[in-house]
């Protein structure tokens, strides 16, 4: 991992413990190609948590949005996400 994606990682921790109480609800923006086999993936990362999960469509339908609710218990969970997520290839997290 590099040390400005690193830096923002601690960046984002400090931020979340600062301004939420754990247990929390969470929400995750993505953005992906509509005809992407990588959705699945993305699904998969909440296949074990109560979610809520939205999807929206461009106006050209080549791209999909997710909103994804979910309760976490810390602000290490949500960075595990987004490092989780980090790794679907044209990924692009909100």
């Amino acid at each position: 991992m590099s040390k400005s994606t690193e830096s923002f990682y601690l960046r984002l921790k400090e931020q979340l413990d600062n301004s939420t109480k754990w247990p929390s609800n969470y929400k995750f923006k993505f953005i992906l190609k509509s005809n992407s086999k990588d959705q699945k993936k993305l699904i998969e990362i909440f296949k074990n948590l109560k979610t809520k999960i939205y999807t929206n469509h461009s106006s050209t339908k080549k791209f999909t949005s997710f909103t994804i609710l979910v309760e976490l218990n810390s602000s290490d969970h949500v960075i595990q996400i987004y490092k989780l997520a980090s790794e679907i290839d044209g990924i692009i997290s909100l």
